[in-house]
């Protein structure tokens, strides 16, 4: 990402904007105005732009009360939606939440959680966190916070945060109900803890490592080097990098894992803008797996720094794209945060592969660019490998070289009205509960020889969703996994929920295909 300078004399072009757009026509222009109080350009400060003006004539004597902070941030805003889709203001109050995933960290406790029977329930304690410190476990219930109850009260996960992030080293107390129905007091200090942008990695087989990046933070290149480090020393021959559902990130961390892959002085991706001269970013010598086998993992949600990553590797012909048609966002933002910590996210340059290519995809007037997901649907792209290759106009996005299309085995619409449905993760986690520990002492036996009743399903369906008489047997095998992918996450860690996903996926089962080749 990167972000640019507004400056004060562009800002007149909201002139129009603000205060005249209810006008019918010359003849009826002045019809309403208060005589006595046009504004002379004497009475202001010569530094003072036609917005800065306007927006204070406007708190001052509109006919009803004004809020500063709102009419600036709408004023913005305004002026935004006119340049392109990824400009962007941000608010100071949503600033932080925003740009933790880039920083790579936040203050907190440390633990994983979920609304469980409307309780605030513990599901994973990160290793080494002031939680596991302290002796919180996965199945305690925080029954309250710095003295505010917090159960049975319809809490909201976005309740749970603000009340349970905060400032590195500031206190925290909780009352924790313990399985044992035992309550214990708890005084914690907030840590700093990390997000993963690395939250998988495993080998597939016995040459094929797998690693999963899901965004590119400030850490991505450590985690990135510390997961591919172990992987080779399981000697994997070959790399699946799965970018799918990866939004991108920073700019310099996209090149840092490109360069992982490249010989040295390889073009990654150039940037220019109208105020931006070429910039041009090369590899460097010694990646850490220049040679091996590499297949990048894409989708139509990958977007940014990992387009950039997919188009160096395509372009320099050092590895394969599979998947289906990216995103398409070819333009890179600037941040300038403002004095009431706000932030303003301006493009101001465009990035292209190393072969010249822009893969923005078209945006403007004409264009419904927020529901380009849903046109890929209806056009049969994500579906047909043809519909990738007209040739009538510019798409945008990186195409890749072996396509897959969407899995439509995933799950049907009963299956994913279901297990979208908190009766769903509540019946999961109840499992859990009566069945606490698993005797498979990892993921692959797991994933080998976990096994539940179809009765046990057909129960909770009949209970909870007796609209519907029957579920076919694909349906409860559907279930059943979804129920094990689950479980995953509570009797070993998040990584296992990915990992395990691999074993069922059909474009990792295609990569492995052609790796093989």
């Amino acid at each position: 990402m990167i972000k640019l300078i507004l400056k004060n004399n562009s800002r007149s072009v909201i002139l129009g904007l603000l205060l005249f757009s209810g006008f019918f026509s010359g003849a009826t222009y002045w019809i309403g105005i208060h005589q006595g109080k046009n504004l002379s350009p004497n009475i202001h400060n010569n530094k003072s732009s036609n917005i800065d003006i306007i927006l204070e004539h406007l708190l001052n004597n509109y006919v009803d009360t004004l809020e500063k902070i709102e009419l600036s941030e709408n004023s913005i805003n305004t002026i935004l939606k006119n340049l392109d889709p990824h400009s962007s203001f941000i608010p100071s109050r949503k600033r932080q939440r925003l740009n933790e995933s880039l920083v790579g960290h936040f203050g907190g406790i440390g633990i994983r959680f979920m609304i469980y029977n409307d309780t605030l329930t513990v599901v994973d304690v990160i290793a080494g966190g002031p939680s596991e410190t302290v002796n919180i476990e996965k199945r305690d219930r925080i029954i309250n916070i710095d003295g505010e109850n917090v159960a049975g009260i319809n809490l909201k996960n976005e309740d749970v945060l603000k009340k349970l992030k905060g400032i590195v080293g500031s206190p925290v107390k909780l009352s924790i109900l313990k399985p044992n129905k035992n309550i214990e007091v708890k005084n914690i200090i907030r840590g700093n803890i990390p997000l993963k942008s690395v939250p998988a990695y495993s080998m597939l087989n016995n040459e094929t490592g797998y690693i999963k990046i899901s965004s590119f933070s400030n850490s991505t290149d450590v985690e990135f080097r510390n997961a591919l480090k172990n992987l080779l020393l399981k000697n994997a021959k070959n790399l699946v990098l799965d970018l799918r559902f990866n939004g991108g990130g920073y700019l310099h961390q996209a090149i840092n894992i490109a360069d992982e892959f490249l010989k040295e002085n390889q073009l990654i991706v150039y940037t220019e803008g109208a105020h931006s001269e070429r910039r041009s970013f090369y590899s460097k010598s010694n990646g850490l797996f220049e040679d091996g086998k590499l297949i990048i993992l894409v989708n139509s949600s990958t977007a940014s720094a990992s387009e950039i990553v997919s188009g160096a590797i395509q372009d320099n012909g050092r590895g394969k794209i599979l998947g289906r048609r990216t995103f398409g966002k070819g333009l890179v933002q600037q941040p300038l945060v403002l004095p009431d910590s706000s932030e303003l996210r301006i493009t101001i340059s465009r990035y292209y592969t190393p072969s010249g290519k822009c893969i923005q995809k078209p945006y403007g007037d004409s264009i419904n660019y927020e529901n380009d997901l849903f046109n890929r649907i209806e056009s049969g792209e994500l579906t047909n490998h043809d519909s990738l290759f007209e040739k009538s106009k510019f798409k945008g996005g990186i195409i890749p070289d072996l396509y897959s299309p969407i899995d439509t085995l995933n799950y049907n619409d009963q299956v994913n009205r279901i297990i979208y449905d908190r009766k769903w993760r509540n019946f999961c986690f109840n499992y859990y509960e009566r069945f606490p520990y698993t005797k498979h002492s990892d993921i692959h036996k797991f994933y080998r020889g976990f096994k539940i009743k179809n009765k046990e399903l057909e129960e909770f369906l009949k209970s909870n969703y007796s609209e519907t008489k029957t579920y076919d047997k694909s349906t409860i095998e559907d279930l059943k996994w979804s129920l094990k992918i689950e479980l995953s996450s509570y009797y070993f860690s998040d990584q296992a929920r990915y990992i395990l996903s691999t074993y069922k996926d059909n474009d990792v089962e295609k990569a492995l295909k052609a790796l093989s080749n």
